[in-house]
C-alpha cells in the first residue's frame, strides 16, 4: 500500500459511517502497516481508517508519551463501545484532520470495548483515562464523528444565543487562518471572511492568495478581498454583523467599521498587552528570551495594538520555540482564548481594563539584513534570533566569503549546536552533513559551536 495523506477536514468521508471488515487477509496487514507509518509520522497517538481514505472499521493506537502512560501499538478492527461509564472529564483533545485545533471535549472515564484483532480473534477490554479517551475519539472518526462535533454540541447547547450572532471575520495570516478554522469548528455563524488582495509572491512573482483566503475557500466562505477596508464599509455594513473578530492584518481599521457591529470590533494580539505591540511580537518574544508569552483579545481603536483588555490567555514559551511553532501554539490558544470569551461577550460579562502606557512596547519590522549573525554575542542570543528569525528574516553567516544560512540549532553546555544548515546556491542540509564536505578554511566563530 502506498504512503498515505491524513485527509482533512471538510473532506465528506470524514463525515461518513465507515463499513465492518469482513476478510481478514492480507490487505488488512498491509494496511495496519500503513496507517502505523502513517501515525508515526506525524506523532499521534490514534488513527482511524476515514483519516487516510480507507472506508473501513480499523484504528490503530501508540502512546509512546511516558507523561500519558505507554500504550503499546495496538489495532483495533470493528471496535464496539458496549458501555460507558457515568464519569466524565474534560480534556484538551486535538485531531491530525483539524490541525493543530485544541479544545476541551467532554468523556467517559471508563469504557467497555469488543473488538477483533487483525487475526479476527474477538477480544474485549475496559480502558480507562487516556486509553479511554483515545478510543472514544477514534471510535467516533469511524461513526462519522469529528471531537469538534462533540464540543460544538454542548457549545451551542451551553449558549444558544451564540448560534445566531453574525461573526464577519478579518485576517491574512497563518495565526488569523488557524483562528478561522478554530470559529468554523465551533459551527458559528461567518457570513463574511475579509482579507487584503493577493499579491504576487516568490521568485516567479506568481500571485498569492493569504493563508486565510485560502482557509475560507476550503469551507466554502464569502470572501471580500480588499487593499483598503475602509472603502469597503458599506459591504461589511451588509452583513448586519454582530461581531468583528480581526488577527493578523495589515491594515488599520476607522472608527466607521469599528463602531459597525453590536457587539464591537475585536482584535487577538499575539502578546501580553500591553507588552509587544505591532507586527512581530511573536520573534520579538523569543529573540528577548521570554520564558512566557500569550494572547490578548482587545476592543479595537483606530491606534495600533492600544485598545482596552477583554481577556487574555497565557502560554510558556519552549525552548525550542521558533516563531513557526510558537505562532501555531499562540493561534491553538487564541482559538481557546475565544472559546471562552464569546458567550461573556455576547451577555457583557467581559470587562475592558485600559492598558497602562507606562508598560507598553512597541516591536519592528525585520529586514533582510537583520539576519546576519553577530558572533560577538553570547550563544544563548544567536540561538535565539536564529529561532526567532525563521523562516523569516533568516539567520545566516558567512564561510569561506559564501553565505550559509542557518535553520535550526540548540543549546549544549553553553556551545551553539547548529543542526540544519543551507550554504549558499545549495539545498538544506545537516550541518553535519555540510562539514563532511567542506574543506576550507574553518572561521573565528566555530569556536563558539560545538
Amino acid at each position: 500500500m502506498k504512503n498515505l495523506k491524513i485527509v482533512t477536514v471538510p473532506n465528506k468521508i470524514l463525515k461518513k459511517t465507515t463499513q465492518k471488515v469482513v476478510d481478514f487477509n492480507e490487505s488488512l496487514i498491509d494496511q495496519i502497516k500503513a496507517m502505523t507509518k502513517a501515525l508515526r509520522g506525524e506523532g499521534g497517538v490514534g488513527l482511524a481508517a476515514n483519516q487516510l481514505g480507507i472506508d473501513n472499521r480499523v484504528l490503530i493506537v501508540e502512546c509512546p508519551y511516558e507523561d500519558r502512560g505507554i500504550i503499546p501499538l495496538t489495532c483495533f478492527v470493528n471496535p464496539e463501545i458496549i458501555e460507558y461509564s457515568n464519569e466524565t472529564d474534560l480534556a484538551d483533545e486535538g485531531c491530525l484532520s483539524i490541525p493543530p485545533i485544541e479544545l476541551e471535549t467532554e468523556r467517559s472515564k471508563k469504557l467497555k470495548v469488543k473488538y477483533q484483532d487483525e487475526m479476527g480473534r474477538t477480544k474485549k477490554i475496559a480502558p480507562k483515562g487516556f486509553l479511554a479517551r483515545i478510543l472514544q475519539h477514534e471510535i467516533d472518526h469511524l461513526n462519522g464523528i469529528m471531537f469538534t462535533d462533540r464540543v460544538r454540541e454542548k457549545y451551542l447547547s451551553d449558549f444558544p444565543d451564540l448560534k445566531s450572532k453574525k461573526i464577519v471575520f478579518v485576517g491574512s495570516g497563518e495565526f488569523a487562518a488557524i483562528i478561522l478554522r478554530g470559529l468554523i469548528s465551533l459551527g458559528l455563524n461567518i457570513p463574511l471572511v475579509v482579507t487584503e488582495k493577493a499579491k504576487p509572491a516568490g521568485r516567479d512573482k506568481a500571485t498569492k492568495f493569504t493563508n486565510v483566503h485560502e482557509e475560507a475557500i476550503r469551507f466554502d466562505l464569502p470572501i471580500l478581498e480588499t487593499e483598503n477596508i475602509n472603502l469597503d464599509l458599506e459591504k461589511i455594513k451588509a452583513q448586519d454583523p454582530d461581531i468583528i473578530i480581526l488577527s493578523d492584518f495589515g491594515q488599520i481599521l476607522k472608527n466607521d467599521i469599528l463602531t459597525v457591529a453590536k457587539f464591537g470590533a475585536l482584535n487577538l494580539h499575539p502578546s501580553l498587552l500591553p507588552k509587544y505591540r505591532g507586527a512581530t511580537p511573536i520573534q520579538t518574544a523569543i529573540l528577548n528570551n521570554d520564558v512566557e508569552t500569550g494572547v490578548s483579545l482587545i476592543k479595537m481603536v483606530p491606534e495600533i495594538d492600544k485598545g482596552p483588555v477583554l481577556s487574555q490567555i497565557k502560554i510558556d514559551i519552549d525552548e525550542d520555540d521558533n516563531s513557526l511553532s510558537l505562532e501555531k501554539r499562540l493561534a491553538v490558544a487564541a482559538v481557546k482564548l475565544l472559546y471562552h470569551s464569546l458567550p461573556r461577550l455576547i451577555h457583557n460579562k467581559l470587562h475592558p481594563m485600559d492598558q497602562d502606557e507606562n508598560l507598553a512596547s512597541r516591536t519592528k519590522k525585520f529586514k533582510k539584513e537583520d539576519g546576519e549573525i553577530d558572533w560577538t554575542k553570547p550563544t544563548a542570543k544567536i540561538d535565539a534570533q536564529i529561532r526567532a528569525y525563521f523562516p523569516w528574516p533568516g539567520s545566516y553567516t558567512f564561510i569561506d566569503d559564501k553565505r550559509l544560512i542557518i535553520h535550526q540549532t540548540h543549546m549544549d553546555d553553553n556551545k551553539l549546536v547548529l543542526d540544519v544548515v543551507q550554504p549558499e546556491g545549495k539545498q538544506i542540509m545537516s550541518f553535519t552533513d555540510f562539514i563532511k564536505g567542506f574543506h576550507g578554511t574553518k572561521p573565528k566563530w566555530f569556536g563558539k559551536i560545538k
